[in-house]
C-alpha cells in the first residue's frame, strides 16, 4: 500500500489501514528494539503499542500530512525516541533501586544485620559474579521480572530451570560475598 494513501485512510478512520500498519511492522520492530536497546519483550511490546498510538494521533491531529520518508521509517523514528526515553528511565530506576536491591539480596542471604555496611560489598560482588547470573539477578530484583518472564528472556528450558539457575546464582553471590567479607576483615 502506498504510504501517502495509508496516511489518508488512517486519517479518515479506516481501521483496516491502521491494522495493516500495525501488523506489517510489529515483528521487525520488536526484534529491532530488543536487539539494539536490549529491551525485554514485554517492554518492547509496550513501546510498539505506544509508537503506533503516537503515529495514529499525529495523523489524526494533522501533524503528519506529508511524509518525507516511509511510514515505517516514521514509526521506527518514534520508536527510537521512545526507546531512548525508556533507557533513560531504566538507568535512573536502576541507580535509584540498586541500594534497595542490594539490601534485598543481603537480607535474603544474610540475616545477620548490618545491612548498610554490606551494601558496598554487595556492589563489588555483583560486578564479580559475571553473566548470565548478573543479568538474571538484575531482572529478578531490579526489574521485578517473574520467573516465567526470565525463562523466556534467557531461553531456559522451563521455569524450574530458571529457578534452579537463580538459586545457583545466589549461592555464587553468597560465596563471593563471603570471600569479600573475609578479605575486608583480614
Amino acid at each position: 500500500m502506498n504510504d501517502e494513501l495509508a496516511v489518508q485512510q488512517i486519517k479518515s478512520g479506516d481501521q483496516q489501514a491502521l491494522g495493516q500498519l500495525y501488523e506489517n511492522n510489529r515483528s521487525e520492530f520488536l526484534r529491532w528494539i530488543q536487539k539494539d536497546y536490549r529491551c525485554p519483550i514485554d517492554d518492547a511490546k509496550d513501546l510498539y503499542q505506544v509508537a503506533v498510538l503516537i503515529v495514529y494521533n499525529n495523523i489524526q491531529q494533522g501533524k503528519l500530512n506529508h511524509l518525507t520518508s516511509s511510514l515505517k521509517t516514521y514509526l521506527f523514528a518514534v520508536g527510537k525516541n521512545l526507546a531512548h526515553e525508556w533507557n533513560r528511565k531504566m538507568q535512573k530506576s536502576l541507580s535509584l533501586d540498586q541500594d534497595d536491591l542490594l539490601k534485598l539480596i543481603v537480607e535474603e542471604e544474610n540475616q545477620n544485620g548490618a545491612l548498610d555496611d554490606n551494601i558496598e560489598r554487595v556492589h563489588v560482588c555483583l560486578e564479580k559474579i559475571g553473566q548470565p547470573c548478573k543479568q538474571l539477578l538484575e531482572w529478578y530484583y531490579f526489574f521485578k521480572k517473574s520467573m516465567d518472564e526470565i525463562t523466556t528472556l534467557m531461553n531456559y528450558k522451563n521455569t524450574d530451570s530458571a529457578k534452579n539457575q537463580k538459586y545457583k546464582c545466589m549461592e555464587r553471590l553468597r560465596k563471593i560475598y563471603d570471600e569479600e567479607l573475609i578479605k575486608q576483615t583480614a
